[in-house]
């Protein structure tokens, strides 16, 4: 990954530029297809200034992939524990990742693209994964301590299964399908999360 982290706020723009850029052509043209000067002649700025702050397309595809995994992941963050009740809590967790998914369906589609044509990639997102895979495991343990999970189920295991089924469902349905109707996506979603860890919303 590159360090070459802007001293201007010249710099600062040029490299706003070129991510804003890079992003666009990436979702036009696919991570294959897309050319350095593509992104360069879409940021207004020659392809010497691309070099400047990136090493090559991997590394700009990357810094995207960050960006984007903060903002899909990131916002569950938002969602703090105990500040409401657990079915409003997963109500409100799943809202925000679809809500995010969704603004971002069409860079995430070049993500799917990139885990067969870039190395980094499936670190970069298991990464992601992996941190939020563990809270939600905390919050089931949490859940099993006050009683509303059953002990039965394994907090690890129980968090894999509905990590995963969360971020396919939500690749299909915005990727492919593109829908449009969230709150019954959030709705239908969140039955399947309850339903899993036997939790009554009556």
């Amino acid at each position: 990954m590159s360090d070459k982290l802007p001293q201007t706020p010249h710099g600062f723009r040029t490299r706003g530029a070129l991510l804003r850029a890079g992003r666009k052509v990436l979702e036009q043209k696919g991570l294959h297809k897309t050319r350095i000067a593509d992104v360069a002649a879409e940021a207004g700025v020659a392809v010497g200034s691309f070099y400047v702050h990136f090493d090559n397309k991997e590394d700009l595809f990357r810094q995207l992939l960050i960006a984007v995994e903060d903002e899909v992941y990131g916002e569950l963050s938002t969602v703090a524990p105990g500040t409401a009740d657990p079915v409003q809590r997963i109500l409100e967790t799943n809202r925000l990742y679809l809500t995010a998914f969704k603004r971002n369906s069409r860079f995430w589609r070049v993500i799917e693209e990139s885990v067969l044509l870039f190395p980094d990639a499936p670190s970069v997102l298991s990464e992601r994964r992996v941190y939020y895979r563990s809270r939600t495991e905390r919050a089931i343990r949490r859940m099993q301590q006050s009683g509303l999970v059953a002990t039965t189920i394994e907090p690890a295991a129980a968090a894999l299964i509905l990590g995963a089924m969360t971020e396919r469902l939500a690749y299909m349905w915005f990727v492919f399908d593109d829908r449009s109707d969230l709150d019954d996506l959030t709705g239908y979603l969140t039955r399947l999360w309850l339903n899993l860890l036997g939790i009554d919303d009556r």
